[in-house]
């Protein structure tokens, strides 16, 4: 057992065997079962969210849920949905709690695709009734010499046109990718909305690629068709190819300054994340998303 699985045990009142560790990166993600139902709670370093941003998450949560969106519920603990800081191992962490989701874990096929799109485009019609955060990843943190040169390639690249210019912009996931969401009677339901806001909505279709070429599945391509119909099933509205291109960019950009304000990188992750880098770079400008055609 660790400080984490102690910490949530007590506040659960029930023992630490009844916790488990679901994930442990930046972000710690427990999973607790006890009197007040099958509860996740996820730690996010105070350096990443402050308990505003959370308060602002679980709001946001809150007025999907309200919407019919399908996405995870909150769970609460004396009433709150969002605690902290809480200190574990001398890092000051800031806790969402949500209720967990019964069902399966989405897989790379046409079929999962679809119902992930379907989910997406709910989100992204949603007709907010209160203000979200405007949608920002702006990290701040040193960039290691090996990586250096592609980033400023793609800081050049994308500063040349506006992500957010004549774009359709709504409520935006922030990280869409197959593995937010849970399958549940045939629907995905969506989680994960820590980096949720307003913003362009190309963003989320360009991270679903993205993500797609980083595991490599072999089949991305009719992955990505099962994605578009499903979509546009719900939301029948088109993306441009120079939209894609730049928000793919940003994307790359994001991730970057992510790993390097929050992970400790190796000599082999560093190269790893340079090599990524300039795959996605000349992909973009190869005419590689011409592949990945929005019809």
């Amino acid at each position: 057992m660790n400080e984490f699985q102690d910490l949530v045990a007590r506040w659960f009142g029930t023992t630490p065997d009844a916790v488990r560790m679901i994930t442990n990166g930046v972000n710690k993600n427990l999973r607790v079962a006890s009197d007040h139902g099958d509860v996740f709670a996820r730690f996010s370093p105070a350096s990443l969210h402050s308990r505003d941003c959370l308060k602002s998450e679980a709001a946001l949560l809150a007025c999907l849920g309200e919407l019919g969106v399908p996405c995870c519920d909150l769970a609460k603990l004396d009433g709150a949905s969002v605690i902290g800081p809480a200190r574990v191992n001398d890092v000051e962490y800031n806790v969402l709690f949500s209720q967990a989701i019964p069902g399966v874990p989405l897989i790379a096929n046409r079929q999962d695709a679809a119902a992930f799109g379907r989910s997406l485009a709910q989100l992204h019609r949603a007709p907010l009734n209160r203000p979200a955060a405007k949608f920002s990843r702006d990290i701040k943190g040193e960039i290691p010499s090996i990586i250096k040169p592609v980033f400023q390639e793609l800081i050049e690249l994308a500063g040349k046109s506006s992500r957010w210019s004549d774009a359709l912009c709504g409520v935006c996931h922030g990280d869409a990718w197959l593995g937010n969401a849970i399958k549940r009677d045939g629907m995905a339901v969506l989680f994960d909305f820590e980096f949720a806001g307003i913003g362009p909505l190309v963003y989320d279709i360009a991270t679903f690629i993205w993500a797609l070429r980083a595991v490599g599945n072999a089949n991305e391509y009719s992955v990505f068709n099962g994605f578009v119909e499903g979509y546009r099933s719900e939301h029948n509205v088109t993306f441009g190819e120079e939209q894609l291109r730049m928000n793919l960019l940003h994307k790359e950009i994001n991730n970057i300054k992510f790993l390097c304000e929050h992970i400790a990188m190796s000599r082999e992750v560093e190269v790893a994340t340079a090599r990524f880098a300039r795959e996605t770079l000349n992909f973009a400008l190869s005419g590689g998303l011409s592949r990945y055609r929005w019809e």
